[in-house]
């Protein structure tokens, strides 16, 4: 017997999206999209350079920032580097949350902190019926292109759930087991010696760390010794990049509560010689 979705109709007011699209016309077409299908949804442009094809530094920006949306929010993800392969679009209720995109473990941490409730595998044919003849920029047929599902699958579906679609309008049932699943908050090791992994890195090189500081009992360390292929940096646990002299790297908790490396005026990622998704191992000194 294949899964039963109760019939829920999100009507979200707000519209979250987070791509690696950068500042081209492929974020227009997007917003133009979902505006032109619900003119009175707000869309909010969380994150727009995310690095090409990097889910997991995806992954942490849309767990750190979508609970700064409302609750009822539909948050649109696309760091997409299988587009019109067999990954599966998906959209997602958790918590008081919808969130859609790809199911290559790019929605998966935000889910998992929310709390799954009912999902989707999307289907362009529901979509392409329910939009075709909606929009008025567009012909009558929906079509849908092999690389631009963020136009073609994501920004429809969002936009229709905004409208007070419902999920089981767009799509066939899936259960959590069916997603792909990745990890943004990760550690092994313990007893002082801990290895991490680089989930992003911001534009002024700052590098988040895939741990939060009571992972490591930073609250009793006095330095932390950060060892990367590059070698071995001894650095100041501190409470903010001012905490150190000009153009010296500092340890402390970012302002999502995980643990970040920095150079104070300077650029970390850099001077560590790291990038996201590598591996580095801590040794906390206390």
């Amino acid at each position: 017997m294949g899964l039963v979705l109760r019939v829920v109709r999100v009507a979200g007011r707000f519209v979250g999206l987070v791509t690696d699209y950068g500042g081209g016309h492929y974020v227009g077409v997007l917003r133009a999209v979902i505006k032109g299908l619900a003119p009175d949804v707000e869309i909010v442009d969380l994150e727009h350079n995310v690095p090409s094809y990097n889910v997991v530094a995806g992954s942490y920006v849309i767990l750190v920032s979508y609970k700064w949306l409302p609750r009822g929010s539909i948050i649109v993800g696309v760091v997409d580097p299988g587009v019109g392969g067999p990954r599966k679009p998906v959209a997602v209720v958790a918590g008081e949350y919808v969130f859609v995109g790809p199911d290559n473990g790019l929605l998966y941490p935000a889910i998992e902190a929310e709390g799954f409730k009912m999902g989707v595998e999307l289907r362009f044919d529901k979509i392409a019926r329910l939009v075709s003849g909606r929009f008025p920029g567009k012909l009558s047929a929906w079509t849908l292109s092999y690389t631009f599902h963020g136009r073609d699958i994501f920004a429809p579906a969002a936009a229709l759930l905004s409208l007070g679609f419902s999920l089981e309008d767009l799509g066939e049932p899936i259960s959590e087991g069916d997603l792909t699943r990745l990890k943004v908050h990760e550690v092994k090791g313990g007893d002082g010696v801990y290895e991490v992994k680089i989930v992003y890195v911001d534009r002024f090189g700052n590098v988040v760390l895939s741990c939060k500081p009571e992972d490591l009992n930073l609250g009793d360390a006095i330095n932390v010794e950060v060892i990367t292929e590059k070698g071995s940096f001894e650095v100041p646990i501190g409470v903010t990049f001012s905490s150190v002299p000009p153009r010296e790297l500092v340890v402390y908790e970012n302002s999502f509560g995980y643990v970040e490396i920095a150079v104070n005026q300077g650029n970390a990622m850099e001077t560590l010689g790291v990038n996201i998704g590598d591996s580095i191992v801590l040794k906390v000194k206390y």
